[in-house]
């Protein structure tokens, strides 16, 4: 059997369980460590989305654009430029607002992630925890429950992304945040989806996995 593999498809479906596992977790740490797993499988489906729809559905002479890996251009760019590529020459697309839902939230996911990977310098990666007592089992701090106390050391920006309160610390990220995560990543695709004309989605085009059967002889059964 041949099957031309969907690799969105895949790592979607791969955070998608590790998100579930995130919530049947025996510890707070262990659904933190499936967590992030989860994170980093939806943000890398959503760059496998546009690169694989740059290929199949992008004017050859533009494709190259979003699909060559030896150029990679950011995820964002690559998200807000894919229906240039597709679009007929001359028919315009819809227009894209980076400040009109669900972009900012996206922008904050993909910000996350390249917080993650690209880490800066240590002043930049400070996280905070409390716990009722000296001894006691300590938590990482939300914005909400800062004391003000501390309010001149620990700045409430520095703990979470404003738009999805997702945190910033990925010590941090709980199922909770996934949910956000994933229901943002759903938004966008329908977004894109939308000023695309519904040609990214059609037909679940972007999950297909096509197979046929192959004869011992090689040739389709």
């Amino acid at each position: 059997m041949e099957t031309v593999v969907s690799p969105f498809h895949c790592l979607y479906q791969d955070a998608l369980h590790f998100h579930t596992q995130s919530r049947l977790a025996y510890s707070e740490a262990e659904a933190s460590r499936l967590a992030r797993a989860a994170f980093m499988l939806y943000i890398a489906s959503a760059e496998a989305l546009v690169r694989q729809a740059a290929v199949e559905l992008g004017r050859p002479e533009l494709r190259g654009l979003l699909a060559d890996p030896s150029r990679p251009l950011p995820p964002a760019e690559a998200w807000r430029l894919l229906p240039a590529i597709v679009a007929d020459p001359g028919v315009p697309t819809q227009p894209f607002n980076p400040e009109s839902p669900p972009w900012p939230q996206f922008a904050e996911l993909l910000m996350l992630e390249t917080s993650w990977v690209y880490p800066g310098a240590a002043s930049t990666r400070r996280a905070y925890y409390h716990s009722s007592r000296r001894d006691g089992d300590y938590e990482p701090m939300e914005p909400h429950k800062v004391p003000a106390s501390v309010r001149r050391i620990v700045k409430t920006d520095s703990l979470s992304f404003p738009r999805t309160g997702l945190p910033r610390d990925p010590y941090a990220l709980r199922p909770r945040h996934l949910d956000t995560a994933r229901g943002v990543l759903d938004a966008a695709i329908e977004a894109l989806d939308r000023r695309m004309g519904g040609a990214l989605c059609q037909n679940k085009r972007h999950r297909g996995e096509p197979t046929r059967m192959i004869s011992p002889s090689g040739e389709s059964a």
